[in-house]
């Protein structure tokens, strides 16, 4: 009789260390994949908060731009001007403000630095067809539009990143009309 006491309380013992270890168990394994994707937060983030709060000055750049360049041309001096009063300084500002958004997951990190990398070639653009207008420098102008044709390509690359990484981490991005 003591043995088969001893087993009726064994039996009920074990019962509760195999609950408790399946238990354990099931939250690592299945709860996991119920939780935050960091990298899928912090791409919300940096989509829906940080970007839009300096994308105005952008676009405001890149419409000045496109006021005087291309079809819209008029003639050197207005588009020196252009880029001296209106272009450079607000793209500047851009860049300073992109420079200040830190994403906190590293993969979030390497999108926003290839924003600020396609940001940094048409800067760099911009201020060299100002110094080519200054020289008169054909082919320095030459340069200066490969330049911000690297830009645009860069920018589209960063694009690109973006929607392969929000496709990875269950992001829908829709584009708005602003």
């Amino acid at each position: 009789m003591i043995i088969i006491l001893s087993c009726r309380k064994v039996i009920p013992m074990l019962k509760s260390k195999i609950l408790i270890i399946f238990t354990l168990l099931f939250s690592l394994i299945v709860l996991p994949g119920c939780g935050t994707d960091a990298v899928q937060e912090d791409l919300l983030n940096y989509i829906n908060n940080e970007v839009p709060k300096i994308a105005s000055l952008e676009k405001k750049a890149i419409a000045d731009y496109s006021a005087v360049s291309e079809e819209n041309f008029q003639d050197d001096d207005v588009m020196y001007e252009t880029l001296i009063q209106k272009v450079i300084p607000t793209y500047a500002q851009f860049i300073g403000e992109l420079e200040k958004i830190s994403p906190s997951t590293p993969e979030v990190q390497e999108v926003h630095e290839r924003f600020i990398a396609a940001a940094t070639s048409q800067y760099s653009g911009f201020v060299m067809v100002v110094s080519a207008l200054e020289k008169q420098d054909y082919a320095e102008i030459a340069k200066a539009n490969a330049n911000l044709a690297e830009g645009r390509k860069l920018m589209r690359e960063y694009h690109a990143a973006v929607k392969n990484l929000a496709d990875s981490h269950g992001v829908t991005i829709t584009l708005s009309n602003n």
